[in-house]
């Protein structure tokens, strides 16, 4: 399994009930829920399956993951946000290399 089908498989568990936004330290100061993990999450999700391209602020709502991994206490689903995080990190910054 590539990166990218690990990402689809581990950000699809997701049931987006937010119990992980509640240890999110970076979801506050973001300016909508895509900068806490439900939101990266979605937006990982939706990037391995190509329904998105990275955008500025897509990077942006990646890149202000601190990986601290407060969320995966709370995460009844047990998915790995940090792993989900970096995976698609490295993917945006894939598919934007392609692009230049």
């Amino acid at each position: 399994m590539d990166a990218r089908e690990r990402l689809a498989s581990e950000a699809g568990r997701c049931a987006y009930c937010g119990f992980c936004e509640q240890a999110c330290p970076t979801l506050p100061l973001g300016s909508h829920r895509g900068y806490g993990p439900r939101g990266r999450v979605l937006l990982a999700r939706l990037l391995a399956e190509d329904k998105i391209e990275p955008t500025r602020e897509l990077v942006a709502s990646l890149y202000t993951c601190t990986l601290c991994g407060a969320c995966l206490i709370y995460c009844p689903a047990g998915i790995d946000v940090v792993n989900v995080v970096r995976l698609a990190r490295m993917l945006a910054a894939e598919k934007l290399v392609g692009e230049g």
